[in-house]
């Protein structure tokens, strides 16, 4: 007859053996599964590139109708200054920073065309309305940070500041994976972001 002593490592062992065999399960399970779904996705993928225009400008407007439109309108919202306030800020000016007649420039997307991205050859063109002064107070956030400001003497330079190429820049930056990418999709492609002030 055993004694409780012996038995006891035995159940440990069996208990042990158990979980293993239910973890080994659940990876095969998971392996499984996803080589089942990746084929399928894979599948698709094939399927659609089938299906996509062999000529570069045609393929190029395929992308701005399926992907381009949603893209680049998320984009141009996360540069939003604020959820009420659409803007794209360019600069400020005022005598004191953040001072309450400090005058704020920038680019207003409420005024931008719609829809805001449109194709010509191989180019997709994003078309953003001119900087113009959006309004007068303090900025804040992380949307205010590096924003340049003419003050005093400097005031006078802000005639001269071109805050439609900052807006671009700015723009530019924000999509510059998406232009990357859009290269790679369609050779030959590119991507433009022009302002009404400069020629668009």
């Amino acid at each position: 007859m055993q004694s409780s002593a012996e038995v006891e490592p035995t159940r440990r062992i069996n208990g042990l053996v158990f979980v293993v065999l239910l973890v080994v399960l659940g990876l095969g399970a998971s392996v499984a599964l996803y080589r089942w779904k990746a084929g399928e996705v894979g599948e698709q993928i094939r399927a659609d590139r089938a299906t996509l225009p062999q000529d570069p400008p045609a393929r190029l407007q395929r992308w701005l109708d399926d992907f381009g439109d949603v893209i680049i309108g998320r984009a141009l919202e996360q540069l939003r200054y604020s959820p009420d306030q659409h803007w794209i800020l360019s600069h400020t000016v005022g005598t004191e920073r953040n001072g309450a007649t400090q005058e704020i420039w920038g680019v207003d997307l409420e005024a931008a065309q719609n829809p805001v991205a449109t194709r010509e050859e191989l180019a997709v063109v994003v078309h953003l309305p001119p900087a113009r002064k959006l309004g007068q107070g303090a900025i804040t956030g992380d949307k205010a940070l590096n924003v340049p400001h003419f003050d005093g003497p400097e005031a006078a330079s802000a005639a001269a500041f071109d805050a439609d190429e900052r807006v671009r820049k700015i723009v530019e930056w924000m999509l510059a994976k998406v232009a990357s990418s859009l290269g790679r999709d369609v050779p030959g492609a590119t991507l433009v972001v022009r302002t009404e002030a400069a020629g668009g």
